[in-house]
């Protein structure tokens, strides 16, 4: 009958190149150390943001143009942006930006340092009669920079007066 039950627990067990030693089977060393890692991503990546979520908001500076609203139509040859922040006394200046959607190039359109923060803009030529975007860059005591804080507004239309 081919071979027995005594004779099959004799014959060494065999998976491909690896064969089962007395001792079991061999353990890889670099295999282990690379599930450890992978199950130390796994945790950081499901850690990491439910510890962002306690931290304190004190430190954070943030900003939103109020004026003008998106969709606005502008028939002046002047346009008051303004901006307000939640920590004004962080903040060293606010650089205002503006682009057309034909060009779709930011440009500088003026800053200014002092509380409340605006400007009155004169839209040159290239910017009338056309939708545009306006949005702003805090700088802060601390040197950082804070781009587009409260998102841009857009769809601005500057109409020739």
């Amino acid at each position: 009958m081919g071979t027995t039950l005594q004779n099959m627990a004799e014959i060494s067990e065999k998976r491909g190149p690896i064969e089962k030693g007395e001792a079991g089977w061999p353990i890889n060393p670099f295999g282990i150390v690379a599930l450890i890692i992978f199950f130390l991503i796994i945790v950081f990546l499901i850690v990491r943001p439910l510890v962002n979520q306690n931290l304190p908001k004190e430190n954070i500076v943030d900003g939103q143009i109020i004026s003008p609203q998106s969709g606005e139509i502008v028939r002046s040859n002047n346009l008051k942006i303004k901006l307000a922040a939640t920590d004004t006394s962080k903040i060293t200046k606010v650089v205002f930006w503006a682009k057309t959607y034909v060009d779709n190039r930011w440009e500088v359109i003026g800053e200014d340092n002092l509380v409340p923060f605006e400007i009155e803009w004169a839209p040159p030529a290239s910017f009338k009669n056309k939708a545009i975007a306006i949005t702003s860059h805090l700088y802060t005591k601390d040197d950082s920079i804070i781009k587009d804080p409260g998102g841009w507004r857009e769809g601005i239309i500057i109409l020739s007066p």
